[in-house]
Formats: structure tokens, sequence, C-alpha cells
């Protein structure tokens, strides 16, 4: 078994390892602390942390997907979905120099964001065709594991001189009390992504 996130149990993982309290406490054990951690030049009140969370995962996972799907100068786009993944695919396929990045949501407030991080068109309240095999010889699927970590080096600087700002994908702060609020707003789509301060 593997406890994270505030303990939450997960079932059926191959080579389980010992406890390991969940990241949203007020303190927290990090096994492996020299290779997973990054000592950062700010500090904690500043206007950079919410966008220096975001390379904790999510920024990473949207780059991910861009890097896996070949995204590069002069290279068209389509990001399916408008959550934070998808928003920081936008994000990601401007950096890596995208001509035309197609954002495919349903929620304007999101897709407005999208708009900001680089999306060239928007396809709102999009339907995916149930004979979705007419499209396959004109896209690329990939998916896999992003890991994170190994992009950090790469984004950090982009983050840390403000050409990049995944942090705005946060749209609501909670306590460390508030944190099913949190997790119910982000379940019943009224949050996109929960910031937690102690």
């Amino acid at each position: 078994m593997i406890y994270g996130a505030g303990d939450v149990r997960v079932e059926d993982v191959p080579d389980p390892v010992p406890h390991v309290d969940g990241g949203q406490g007020e303190a927290v054990r990090v096994p492996q602390a020299q290779g997973t951690l990054v000592k950062l030049p700010v500090g904690e009140d500043s206007a950079l942390l919410p966008s220096l969370l975001a390379l904790s995962d999510v920024f990473p996972t949207g780059h991910h997907c861009a890097v896996t799907a070949g995204v590069g100068p002069r290279t068209t786009v389509t990001v399916i979905g408008d959550g934070a993944v998808g928003l920081s695919a936008v994000l990601a396929a401007k950096r890596l120099g995208a001509q035309r990045i197609i954002l495919m949501g349903r929620h304007k407030d999101r897709t407005d964001l999208g708009r900001e991080f680089g999306a060239t068109d928007v396809v709102a309240d999009p339907d995916v065709p149930a004979d979705f095999g007419v499209f396959l010889r004109n896209i690329t699927l990939t998916g896999g594991v992003a890991p994170a970590r190994a992009y950090i080096d790469e984004l950090l600087p982009d983050v840390l001189e403000g050409r990049a700002q995944p942090g705005k994908v946060f749209d609501r702060t909670v306590t460390l009390d508030q944190v099913p609020d949190g997790y119910r707003a982000m379940a019943d789509r009224t949050a996109l992504k929960v910031l937690i301060r102690s």
C-alpha cells in the first residue's frame, strides 16, 4: 500500500512501500529528498509561489504531453480538455513553438485562460465524434506517466523569469482545514485547481 495526499490509501500497487505521510500536512517526511526536492531562490511569500507549485506536477505533466506529441515550431496542436493539465499543455505547446494551438473546452473562464496561455483557436463545447477512427490518420496519441521532476530544471527558468505563469491554473485557495472542500470544488468543476495555504 502507498499512502499520500493526506493518507489516501491506494490498493493493488506492485512492490508496496512502507507508510509515507501525505504531502498535504504542515510537515512531511520526504524519502529520497536529495533527488526529489529543489531549492528555490525565493521565499514562501513570493508571488511566484503558485507557478512554482505548478512545477511540482501539473505544468510538467502538460509539458510531457507536448513533448511526447512531438510539438515544435510550425506544428499544429489540438488539446482536448480545459482542465489544469490541458491548459498546461497549451502553455507548453506555446513554449515549444507550436504555430497553431486549438483548445477544445466546455468552460469559458478556462478557455479564456487557454487563450492567455497561447491557444490560437477555441472549440467551445466540443463533442468527440463516435467514429473516432476517422481521425486516426491525422493524429498522434501518446500517454504514460509524466516524469515531472525530470522537467523542472528545464521549466524553472521560464517560471522564475515570468515567461511562463502556470500558477494561473490555481483559482481557489483553501486552508488545511478546508482541503475536503477544495477537493469537492474540483470534483464539482467549480474550481480548476486549488492551492492550499496554512
